[in-house]
């Protein structure tokens, strides 16, 4: 895992490590060099990433999952999406849940020691008046009136009025990634753009609703891209930040691309880290693609992890997985208060059970 090369490098990431463990701030350039750099010593990248985890957080970890309240028939084009209508793929798709089934579905989160439901529908976004748009800020504010699990939801691309009535439901995070970098992200996705991400993230924190936005690593980008997304997140201050690494599937437009490999992956999650230290950083889909070195996902600086299935694709099990957190001595039981800053020996744990539809 060690990549033989330049010392002279492998002294700069030292320096730039020891930079940022001190309250200091990695550069752009200095990222985009060490994205695409391979002739230094990466176990210097995951060093300080751990550190900078456990400093914030600890041994604390945010374990989420996601409920598929909607799925297919989406009319957007995201080249990764299993749910587009522009793809030919085999996926069930089915309309709204109902009000009665999220409650449901609250009630056996919080039986299984969830804090929060993510309701999660595949769909451009809404507007305040559709029928759709609110069923669903009913169902959210049964969830939250059941005083079960907190009520969180990704709803797709909505305005300053979408998210008021949400919040006056109870909402309070929302899931919107950026997916990748701007300037890669017309190759990814052409029916909308690219300032409609972020204009929803805005529109959401000016109503004073948390924001959960990452991306998707692995879709043919160059490292430079992986840069900007993480330079956006920063700007942007998201809450949260969940990285995916992509699963090709059959029938989307990047059903060919391969995994990246394991090393790439670790490399990836420990940047993040040195760019948004004290942010929560999960993992979720494409972890599989890690193999044995799942584990090492804590190492290189994430502090936390989906479980459970995916919206479309299959995960490996709950249970294998609070194994790996047990044997890794992880703490992931009783979540802090949402609201708290995660200061050094604590965290934000949530965990969010997958309801099947």
């Amino acid at each position: 895992m060690v990549a033989t090369g330049s010392g002279v490098l492998t002294e700069r990431v030292r320096e730039i490590g020891g930079r940022v463990l001190t309250g200091g701030a990695i550069t752009f350039e200095e990222a985009v060099e060490l994205f695409e750099r391979s002739d230094y010593d990466v176990h210097e990248l995951f060093h300080v990433a751990n550190r900078l985890r456990l400093n914030q957080f600890g041994n604390r970890i945010h374990l989420c999952s996601i409920v598929n309240a909607k799925s297919g028939n989406c009319p957007e084009d995201c080249g990764f999406c299993s749910q587009s209508a522009r793809h030919a793929t085999e996926i069930q798709k089915y309309g709204l849940m109902s009000t009665e089934e999220m409650v449901k579905a609250a009630r056996k989160a919080g039986e299984q020691g969830a804090f929060a439901l993510g309701v999660v529908t595949a769909v451009r976004g809404y507007s305040a008046s559709s029928k759709d748009f609110q069923n669903l800020v009913e169902g959210i504010r049964a969830i939250v009136q059941d005083g079960r699990v907190e009520g969180h939801a990704s709803l797709g691309i909505m305005g300053h009025e979408e998210f008021r009535q949400l919040k006056a439901a109870g909402l309070t995070e929302f899931n919107h990634n950026l997916e990748t970098g701007r300037s890669y992200f017309p190759k990814v996705c052409t029916t909308h753009t690219y300032d409609e991400r972020v204009n929803t993230i805005k529109a959401a924190k000016a109503i004073g609703i948390r924001v959960c936005s990452g991306g998707i690593i692995g879709m043919g980008e160059e490292p430079t891209h992986r840069a900007e997304l993480a330079f956006a997140l920063k700007e942007l201050d998201v809450d949260e930040v969940p990285l995916n690494f992509l699963v090709s599937v059959d029938g989307t437009r990047q059903e060919n691309v391969s995994p990246l490999p394991p090393i790439e992956m670790l490399k990836a999650i420990a940047l993040f880290r040195w760019i948004l230290p004290t942010k929560n950083i999960f993992i979720c889909a494409g972890r599989q693609h890690l193999g044995e070195l799942q584990s090492m996902i804590f190492f290189a600086g994430a502090s936390g992890a989906m479980v459970g299935d995916f919206l479309t694709t299959k995960n490996r099990s709950v249970s294998d997985d609070l194994k790996m957190f047990r044997d890794l001595g992880l703490d992931f039981d009783g979540p802090l208060s949402a609201a708290s800053t995660p200061q050094h020996g604590s965290g934000q744990a949530t965990l969010t059970i997958a309801s099947a539809h």
